[in-house]
């Protein structure tokens, strides 16, 4: 995915997502260009607590949905990295 491109924020399914989370979503993915699978965890993780302390969540239809409109412009190595963040994501999800 072209990090500098944000053509993926005009995909109509996100209409209904705050602008808020898609800047934060923005953030994200402007911050983990060209960090490597073992850096993208760690990174992710930092960036929803942050979210989260802010009172900030995605809910699992969100982030679903979020995964599927990025996934559209993603090379495979790519994919393969957005579903180690999302499987991270669950595991989150579960913990709360």
């Amino acid at each position: 995915m072209d990090t500098n491109n944000s053509d993926w924020k005009k995909d109509s399914r996100l209409n209904n997502i705050s602008k808020e989370k898609l800047d934060i979503l923005t953030n994200i993915i402007s911050g983990a260009n060209g960090l490597s699978n073992n850096e993208i965890i760690p990174f992710f993780l930092k960036q929803t607590t942050e979210a989260s302390s802010n009172g900030i969540y995605f809910t699992d239809a969100e982030t679903e949905l979020i995964i599927d409109v990025l996934k559209a412009g993603m090379t495979p190595e790519q994919r393969k990295r957005i579903e180690i963040v999302k499987r991270m994501s669950i595991m989150l999800n579960k913990k709360k």
